[in-house]
């Protein structure tokens, strides 16, 4: 008599051998259809398998919930729920199929593959206790963040705070003076980490009357350049009669002003 059953598309194979294989580790005799011998009937070893595991584990992913490509996994994973032996598990970003969304599944979508990892450890600990027929142990408070369809690996977040926008503002994350954010890749001892340092208001410098008279300097000067070669060039052009009369009126009285 096995004590889990593995139900899962064919498709998905290669993801569910590591899943198979942390379970077995963790001392648990796990059952899926790779242990059908030739010459076996495979239905009938199927449905002897079922009815006789302790656990059903149905593993939710985009080929499974599918209503035609997942109907095998749909159907066995009902058997598991009439016996309330049902063990969910998510794999990828998916709602549970019409009629088991109120049994609540493993979120293993962002799972690494690692045995260590705290989720996959949950799981484990859920398998079991549905094998020995002992309270089901509740789900550890998060502390990681993941948005959909993003997975953080090797990140560790201390007195984070997470500001969703609203209104097409930008999503921020904040960390205050005390709290880290460390950040490091599979098997990095040496993780980098990165802390706020508290604010400092903007230093008012001094005033400097030599820097304010340079500052000065620097946007006059070039006005009165400016106001010179208009002039120039404006008493040549009327001089040749290459200017507009109004304009060579105009340069007349201000000339005419400044003697």
């Amino acid at each position: 008599m096995p004590d889990v059953f593995i139900s899962y598309k064919k498709t998905d194979a290669d993801r569910v051998r590591p899943l198979v294989a942390h379970l077995r580790a963790a001392s648990l005799d796990v059952w899926w259809d790779e242990a059908i011998q030739p010459s076996t009937s495979w239905r009938a070893e199927i449905a002897k398998q079922l009815a006789a595991a302790k656990c059903v584990v149905a593993v939710w992913t985009q080929d499974s919930i599918d209503p035609e490509q997942g109907a095998w996994v749909m159907e066995e994973a009902t058997h598991g729920l009439a016996r309330k032996v049902l063990a969910p598990v998510r794999l990828d970003l998916v709602s549970p199929p019409l009629g088991f969304g109120e049994v609540q599944y493993a979120d293993l979508a962002a799972w690494s593959g690692g045995a260590e990892d705290p989720r996959f450890q949950h799981f484990v600990g859920v398998v079991q206790a549905i094998v020995r027929s002992e309270p089901v142990p509740q789900a550890p408070r998060p502390t990681h963040f993941e948005a959909p369809g993003i997975k953080l690996q090797g990140v560790t977040m201390e007195n984070v705070n997470i500001h969703v926008g609203g209104g097409g503002a930008p999503h921020q994350v904040r960390v205050p003076p005390g709290g880290s954010l460390h950040i490091g890749g599979d098997g990095d001892e040496d993780a980098e980490a990165v802390s706020a340092a508290p604010r400092t208001r903007r230093e008012r410098r001094p005033f400097s009357l030599s820097m304010f008279i340079t500052q000065a300097i620097g946007i006059v000067f070039p006005l009165v350049a400016i106001v010179i070669f208009v002039f120039t060039m404006g008493d040549m052009a009327c001089k040749a009669g290459n200017a507009p009369s109004f304009f060579c009126d105009a340069l007349d009285i201000l000339s005419a002003r400044g003697k």
